[in-house]
């Protein structure tokens, strides 16, 4: 009896893993083709601070900080952040500066004592810093962006006064060999891409992406400044969600940003995922029936309780193939990412890793983010570990 609910269950989920890859391919089809041509700005160009919380330095980051001062934009601020001046982000932001000269950047050090997020303690600071501009773009350390990046979200901000906050969707480029990075990679290309992209299809956006948050100042009061959120985990969601409650609407843009993975190993890749998978879990109810869309998971678990019949196993080639059909779509079509079959040959056990990471994040609410170890508590704030 047992067996034959499990072979049902397996087989339910594995209907719904190919619909949910079909309900993707047409959400990612139809972003693709609604990218435009550049948006047209307003006459009046309004004034934008870029800020960028940094926190240590890899081969990336000198790439990812040049390509923000490269944007095509005249009326501009840059805000960098650091908790200490002794982080070797800082002499890497001073190199790329110095070439870059007539720039007005400014490198603010500290952040908010109190503040369990220290992202968004950093946030807090520049801010301070940033109180003529009328738009405040956020981006983590890792983003890489083409140079019309902030005309585009300036323009799309500026499009309507009912649109509060501008947010991006991000593609992914493993910036080492190393497995930790690639499977970084595939999981945001294959995973975290489609989903946002159904999930933004389906109904109206309600919150924001961290990889770039375009909102307008007044808004920012609005919502209690990043104050608010200093003490929150998934602080991106929560200033979209709260600007969207306060009666703002949320855009989506239609500039897709760069995020360079550089995970060095597996238990690295595993750590960032498993403190996505909670973080997802702390701000979206009905977040454990996406398990349900783990084709490969399923697949396996069908020809295992069936006893590999023949029609199971049919079964789960069909799935991989459809599984692989959605993720070449996704990487080559909607992220406009040369498509190279050797990244994904490591596709199953990426998937595989994720149903593993999935139930692990089940099973407790403590992440760790850097050196730092927190409980993630029901409300979505972070209360630290000590010791």
């Amino acid at each position: 009896m047992h067996m034959w609910l499990l072979v049902s269950l397996s087989l339910a989920a594995s209907c719904i893993a190919l619909g949910y890859y079909g309900a993707t391919v047409l959400a990612g089809w139809k972003f693709a083709r609604a990218r435009k041509q550049l948006p047209p700005l307003p006459p009046s160009l309004p004034r934008v601070a870029l800020l960028k919380p940094l926190h240590g330095a890899n081969q990336s980051l000198s790439d990812n900080l040049n390509s923000f001062l490269d944007v095509d934009y005249p009326n501009k601020q840059y805000i960098f952040g650091v908790s200490d001046s002794r982080d070797p982000a800082c002499a890497v932001l001073a190199q790329v500066v110095a070439n870059h000269p007539g720039m007005e950047v400014r490198l603010e050090v500290g952040g908010l004592a109190d503040a369990a997020n220290d992202k968004v303690g950093k946030l807090v600071r520049m801010a301070r810093q940033a109180r003529q501009a009328d738009i405040l773009v956020l981006s983590d350390a890792d983003i890489a962006v083409q140079p019309d990046y902030l005309r585009r979200v300036v323009a799309e901000l500026s499009s309507d006064p009912r649109v509060g906050v501008v947010t991006s969707l991000y593609r992914a480029w493993p910036g080492t060999q190393a497995l930790g990075a690639k499977l970084e990679a595939a999981y945001v290309n294959t995973d975290f891409l489609p989903l946002a992209l159904l999930g933004s299809t389906v109904g109206p956006l309600s919150y924001a992406f961290g990889a770039t948050i375009a909102i307008k100042r007044e808004v920012l009061e609005a919502v209690g400044g990043f104050e608010a959120l200093k003490d929150l985990l998934a602080d991106d969601f929560h200033l979209g969600n709260r600007a969207f409650q306060c009666g703002y609407g949320i855009k989506l843009s239609s500039e897709l940003v760069t995020i360079v993975t550089n995970e060095s190993s597996l238990s690295d890749f595993w750590t960032h995922q498993l403190r996505w998978a909670r973080t997802y879990r702390s701000v979206h109810r009905g977040s454990v029936a996406t398990v349900l869309t783990h084709g490969t998971f399923w697949g396996l678990v069908l020809m295992a309780t069936s006893r590999f019949n023949p029609m199971a196993i049919e079964a789960f080639g069909l799935l991989l193939a459809a599984r692989y059909v959605t993720a070449g779509f996704m990487v080559k079509t909607v992220a406009q990412l040369p498509l190279r079959l050797r990244d994904l040959i490591f596709l199953p056990l990426k998937d595989l890793a994720g149903t593993a990471i999935f139930f692990a994040s089940l099973l407790g609410r403590t992440v760790r983010w850097g050196d730092r170890r927190f409980r993630v508590l029901a409300t979505g704030h972070l209360k630290e570990i000590q010791g």
